[in-house]
């Protein structure tokens, strides 16, 4: 039985962002030091209220993540 969750970036002023660029990467952006993480080998989907989330075991290494409220 898989124990993966789907996680979303905790968007309450954090100072990270997430983005999809334009060739498809999932990045992690910390926008005090202007830092970028690519999210390799991590599932993901697009949620209306939340964006882009992340479906893992464990939140990924970049950022403040909670898990999704809604799954």
């Amino acid at each position: 039985m898989s124990t993966a969750k789907w996680w979303v970036l905790d968007g309450r002023n954090n100072g990270f962002v997430l983005e999809e660029r334009p060739s498809g990467d999932i990045v992690v952006v910390d926008t005090t030091t202007s830092e970028e993480h690519v999210l390799h080998g991590y599932v993901w989907k697009h949620s209306h209220v939340f964006g882009v989330q992340i479906q893992s075991e464990g939140p990924p290494p970049y950022g403040h993540w909670v898990e999704n409220p809604e799954d």
